[in-house]
């Protein structure tokens, strides 16, 4: 299996996992997951943007998306995108992520 392979099997079960409180979830679990869900997506299309330009070596992808969406959830925290009770859910969503 390669790296490549494994990032995007990686990047499944986290998109499954997020994709799990649509059917299972409370409203609040749902809204969390939904917006974090919005910075995974981007951050997967920057990672892999970062993967097929060669600038980033595969073995390094999980930790380049981990790295982007904590860099983007501070960005959006900073600016007080949601409340802090709802930034800390995310940040505890995210951590289980990973």
């Amino acid at each position: 299996m390669t790296s490549d392979t494994r990032f995007f099997e990686n990047v499944d079960k986290m998109q499954s996992h997020l994709d799990s409180f649509i059917v299972d979830g409370s409203d609040q679990e749902l809204f969390i997951a939904s917006y974090l869900h919005g910075h995974f997506d981007v951050a997967v299309a920057e990672t892999e943007k970062k993967l097929e330009s060669q600038e980033l070596v595969p073995d390094a992808a999980l930790q380049s998306l981990h790295d982007i969406l904590h860099l983007a959830l501070d960005n959006a925290f900073a600016n007080q995108e949601l409340s802090d009770k709802d930034a800390v859910q995310v940040r505890e969503l995210l951590n289980n992520l990973f």
